[in-house]
């Protein structure tokens, strides 16, 4: 297999590796790597068990539920390590099934549901307290396939007296897992549970994404997702529309994340009820981040029962970059949950909450409060952070009222010093990796040209090649925070033409750019390159004005005459440019091209700056990151395109032969710029999702003055009066425009309300 992607030139006895067939090798990579991670094993060895084979009959309205228990009872005790078992498309009736391990031989065990299985509409079949389909003491489960699990709950609610009577027998759940380790579900679709729809009770290691969950708004307790004394359990880019809470977080939980979830109609993301049972254990280490609430009655609560029989404590749980639209309550914590008219709500709840931070949360409140803070009396709320908290009244149009929840109650400074700590290590990190790879890249891309590289493919690929790194670091991140989003409505993701447009159009406009950039680099001194190139800030600004409104204020305009003078200054003085090697002609379309880069760059910012505002509506880690990763795949493939097309890529065994450092510094140099500019990009996204994406270009800017120094010491540039005024003509443009952003964010900042209501909590 490896000839196929592997080929080596043989000259005078030498085997020559070309920089074509490194890519070969690194898209094989990626490819087996993909390949491995989805179907695990060696698939020759894989047992497929299908249900149909143990007499289930699809699209009839027989029981198949005895079927389904064989099948079962075959693939967990195979003797072969990974088994596939199989329910096909077609509709399926089936009663209670509980799937119980272990399954002492299988270590890879997919249950693969393709059809529509309908859930028994007798009660008398189900237990109370119980599953329809309860999986148990397994490891190594993963459930999937794109099927439907159907409770029909609709002749089973009327049944439901739950929410009055707190002695009621309780409904089956649709999906229950107990007692599970490393379980995997995902593209599946649960609708109509009769109680709840996903239950997890003892679980550790376990994810869930991509799920699809609904059920008509007055379904009663039909939670979209429990989970309960269950640990390392991460849920993320699913839909979830019922009756009751979208996500609920029980007793005894540690390490869970729920993320990019759109919640909507349903009682929000709730922590609790807890300390309705005694012993009940604590709760601790929540994120909840990057989702969407619309048309909730809550949007984040937190609710513990009055006169909790024993003490417990909820820590250490972080809200963060939720968006509301139209949501009663957004946040909202009670200490006083008492939804039974034979409970006593006036006796303090024993539950201790703590460390709760409640970050970047935006959008439309229904009600007046949009905030309230109801602590027990007896053991009250200690270390709860609002920062950046935004929220309007729906209903009063142009003239929302804003809640500023920082001004109101700690400010931003309060948050602990050891998260500001980690916090200011991360953006440091950052940085470093934007200061330092971005000029090494550009130094490493020069250096490429100095000794007889000539491709300028070759270098318009270095910057986009290496994507495949911010997948792994995509996959791998724990940050935290994301650039605030300014659109607080909550709309359906865009569709796949539409994405698909946008990620060609941006591709298309990114590849441009790397073409124009290489051929500046390669007809300018790197010095004068990396000045024009700082005016981008300017075409930034400009194209702004056009596609978002950007108001032209003395300090911009100040910063767009600053940059123009700067980089007109290079082109005018070219007496004291280094063009020895290159023709007049050739100096000024290197001038113009990498005008043009300049102004490329500045379009595809303003560009993505408005798909944010107008398409995605959105401006999470998911969102920035498929956008990155996919533009570059697509400007990838263009650049692909042009080198083969143009018949560079046949002169490059010749180039390697001829490079002046030699056929192995050829390679480490294609190489180390290449994974400079993903490490500059990674460095770039991050400061996105730590501060904002004007901190992240202005920083890139601080960047480009460095690229002269170096290239005076590497490549010997000249360093005349000129260029020193245009470099302090540049760093000045650049201090304007930085400051009139600032001004901006501190003008945001000072916009706050008063409080609208109090009645006795703390509300806002």
């Amino acid at each position: 297999m490896q000839k196929q992607f592997l080929h080596f030139y043989e000259h005078s006895g030498e085997m020559e590796f070309t920089i074509i067939h490194y890519l070969r090798v690194l898209f094989f990579f990626i490819a087996s790597s993909s390949y491995s991670f989805v179907v695990p094993g060696d698939k020759s060895s894989v047992l497929t068990v299908d249900v149909r084979s143990f007499g289930a009959r699809a699209n009839d309205h027989r029981d198949n539920t005895k079927a389904f228990v064989a099948a079962w009872d075959k693939a967990c005790t195979s003797s072969s390590s990974s088994v596939d078992l199989i329910t096909p498309r077609g509709e399926f009736h089936v009663g209670p099934l509980r799937f119980s391990g272990p399954c002492t031989n299988v270590t890879h065990l997919t249950v693969r549901v393709k059809g529509h299985l309908k859930a028994s509409t007798d009660l008398s079949k189900y237990r109370s307290g119980g599953g329809w389909i309860e999986f148990g003491w397994i490891n190594g489960l993963t459930l999937t396939g794109g099927g439907t699990f159907d409770g029909q709950g609709a002749l089973a609610w009327p049944f439901n007296n739950c929410t009055t009577d707190s002695h009621c027998k309780l409904l089956p759940t649709s999906l229950k897992f107990v007692g599970m380790n490393r379980t995997v579900v995902r593209r599946i679709s649960s609708v109509n549970s009769k109680f709840f729809h996903i239950a997890l009770v003892q679980c550790r290691d376990f994810k869930g994404t991509r799920l699809n969950i609904t059920a008509p708004s007055d379904s009663p307790n039909t939670d979209g997702i429990h989970i309960e004394r269950s640990s390392n359990v991460y849920f993320s880019r699913s839909h979830i529309a019922t009756g009751d809470d979208c996500v609920s977080i029980g007793q005894g939980n540690s390490q869970i994340t729920i993320t990019s979830i759109k919640c909507g109609p349903g009682h929000g993301i709730s922590v609790g009820s807890l300390g309705r049972y005694p012993n009940e254990k604590d709760v601790k280490g929540l994120v909840v981040r990057d989702c969407k609430m619309s048309g909730t009655t809550n949007g984040i609560r937190i609710k513990t029962w009055a006169d909790s029989p024993g003490l417990s404590a909820a820590t250490n749980m972080t809200f963060q970059n939720i968006i509301m639209s139209n949501v009663t309550n957004p946040i909202i914590i009670d200490q006083s949950y008492c939804p039974f008219s034979s409970c006593t709500s006036s006796v303090p709840s024993k539950v201790k909450l703590s460390e709760i931070y409640f970050k970047n949360i935006r959008g439309t409140s229904s009600s007046k409060v949009a905030v309230q803070l109801h602590c027990s009396e007896g053991m009250p709320c200690k270390k709860v952070y609002l920062e950046n908290v935004h929220l309007y009244l729906a209903s009063s149009g142009d003239q929302n009222l804003e809640a500023n929840l920082i001004d109101a109650t700690e400010p931003s400074s309060s948050v602990p010093q050891t998260k500001n700590y980690k916090r200011w290590i991360r953006l440091s990190i950052y940085v470093f990796f934007v200061l330092f790879f971005q000029p090494l890249a550009t130094i490493l891309g020069r250096l490429y040209y100095e000794n007889g590289g000539e491709s300028t493919y070759v270098v318009t690929l270095l910057p986009l090649i290496g994507f495949p790194v911010l997948i792994l670091f995509n996959f791998f991140s724990q940050l935290r925070q994301q650039p605030k989003s300014t659109d607080t409505n909550v709309n359906q993701s865009p569709s796949f033409t539409t994405l698909l447009l946008v990620y060609m159009c941006t591709g298309l406009i990114l590849s441009a750019y790397a073409y124009l950039y290489a051929i500046g680099l390669l007809y300018l001194p790197v010095s004068t390159f990396s000045l024009i190139l700082a005016s981008q800030l300017a075409f930034t600004a400009f194209f702004s004005y056009f596609l978002n409104s950007q108001k032209f204020t003395p300090f911009i305009v100040n910063s767009l005459f600053l940059l123009t003078v700067s980089s007109a200054l290079l082109v005018v003085d070219t007496e004291s440019q280094d063009t020895t090697n290159v023709s007049r002609l050739q100096y000024v379309i290197g001038f113009i091209c990498t005008i043009g880069a300049s102004a490329g760059i500045g379009l595809l910012l303003s560009l993505i700056q408005l798909l944010f505002r107008k398409v995605f509506k959105e401006h999470t880690s998911s969102v920035v990151m498929d956008l990155t990763i996919y533009q570059s795949l697509v400007a990838s493939c263009v650049v692909l395109i042009g080198l083969f097309v143009s018949g560079e890529w046949r002169t490059l065994p010749s180039e390697m032969r001829n490079y002046k450092l030699g056929q192995v510094s050829y390679v480490v140099t294609l190489v180390s710029a290449a994974i400079s500019w993903q490490v500059y990009t990674v460095g770039l996204v991050g400061l996105i999702f730590e501060s904002s994406s004007v901190f992240s270009n202005s920083i890139t800017a601080v960047g480009l003055p460095i690229v002269p120094v170096i290239a005076v010491i590497v490549f010997h540039d000249k360093m005349e009066a000129s260029k020193i005024f245009s470099i302090v003509l540049a760093i000045w443009g650049f201090l304007s425009f930085v400051y009139q952003h600032y001004l901006d964010e501190k003008k945001l900042k000072t916009c706050n309300t008063d409080p609208v209501e109090d009645d006795g909590a703390q509300t806002w």
